[in-house]
């Protein structure tokens, strides 16, 4: 194969399969078909819409930034590279996004160096918006954690609240770092004197120029609430289908914690693709602290990553074929591939 995008997906896939098949035999297969069997299927369209909200939102943000940015690009255009973003969604740390930008260079002559900032600060507003949304219901889950605590066992409420506690400090830090413009450029230019971060330093600091006025405290107000606004829609998701699986005791504030956190935490493990293997141990884990038996999680986890992670890489590839036919021009894959590697180191 010689779309090398392509055959990284295809891996990326094989090591899901291999992942999910695990989960299924630490759990009990029959009890979890049975799950499957009894959920309510109607409701699919009602979950798949709330989704969909979701990133009609996302993509008003991202409109945003890019009226900030000032990247002159028609509005259809601007809508169709964002949601082809979303193939790549399954990529370690989603560097694989970098394809928007990348669309707007090839069918718009817009320079990556100009769009790049917006791929960075669409990610801060996600993860400061789920950082505010898990702070609004983390009392929900704390009332029904303290009956089933795992005793014993590494992973407590405690362990949440100190990890929730750590991305919100880290968020602001980073937030403050990059609003001391003086200090950065004094760090850039110690790091521009070694040769090896040379090349690394001239593109962080153009990445930075770029940056720096998109971060202001007007626009992370205005879009970490947008984001706060469009990642609820997923929360109700899963709390939809938690309640299709059995699992009736989990509230919508415990639902919105539970996935925010689980979403957090699969973040910041940036070396796996799409957050597979972390997003699905921390969801599992926190719903087994509300007493939620395997073989309601389990199926509620396979569902929810159905419903959101797989079924945006789907919708990205539609939306690529869709921006092709419109724009009259293919994507260069391995010009796409060689502007990643560039733009990720």
């Amino acid at each position: 194969m010689k779309n090398p995008v392509i055959k990284r997906i295809i891996w990326i896939l094989i090591f899901a399969v291999i992942f999910y098949t695990a989960i299924v035999i630490w759990s009990d297969a029959r009890k979890n078909l049975e799950t499957f069997r009894q959920f309510p299927w109607h409701r699919l369209p009602l979950i798949l819409g709330a989704v969909l909200v979701n990133f009609l939102v996302r993509e008003l943000k991202w409109e945003y930034f890019r009226r900030v940015a000032r990247i002159d690009v028609p509005r259809l255009g601007s809508f169709l590279v964002f949601f082809s973003g979303f193939s790549m969604c399954i990529s370690p740390g989603r560097i694989g996004e970098l394809i928007k930008p990348f669309m707007l260079k090839e069918y718009f002559g817009q320079k990556m160096r100009r769009t790049v900032p917006l791929v960075f600060c669409e990610r801060i507003s996600d993860l400061l918006g789920m950082i505010v949304l898990a702070i609004a219901t983390m009392g929900s889950f704390m009332a029904g954690v303290t009956r089933g605590q795992i005793d014993g066992h590494w992973f407590t409420s405690n362990f949440i609240y100190g990890f929730l506690a750590f991305s919100a400090i880290f968020m602001v830090a980073l937030i403050w770092v990059i609003h001391q413009k003086r200090w950065f450029y004094g760090l850039l230019k110690s790091l521009g004197r070694i040769r090896r971060f040379q090349g690394a330093v001239h593109r962080l600091r153009k990445l930075y120029f770029m940056t720096y006025p998109l971060l202001t405290p007007r626009n992370l107000i205005i879009t970490t609430a947008m984001a706060t606004f469009s990642w609820s829609f997923e929360c109700i998701a899963l709390y939809l289908i938690l309640q299709g699986t059995g699992a009736t005791q989990i509230t919508l504030g415990q639902a919105a914690f539970i996935f925010c956190m689980a979403t957090i935490f699969g973040g910041f493990l940036f070396f796996l693709p799409g957050g597979i293997g972390g997003f699905e141990t921390t969801l599992a884990l926190m719903l087994m602290l509300l007493s939620v038996p395997k073989h309601q999680a389990v199926p509620a986890i396979f569902l929810i990553r159905f419903c959101t992670l797989f079924f945006s890489v789907a919708l990205g590839f539609l939306f690529i074929l869709v921006t092709t036919a419109r724009f009259h021009k293919s994507i260069a894959w391995e010009a796409f591939e060689k502007a990643n590697a560039e733009e990720g180191t």
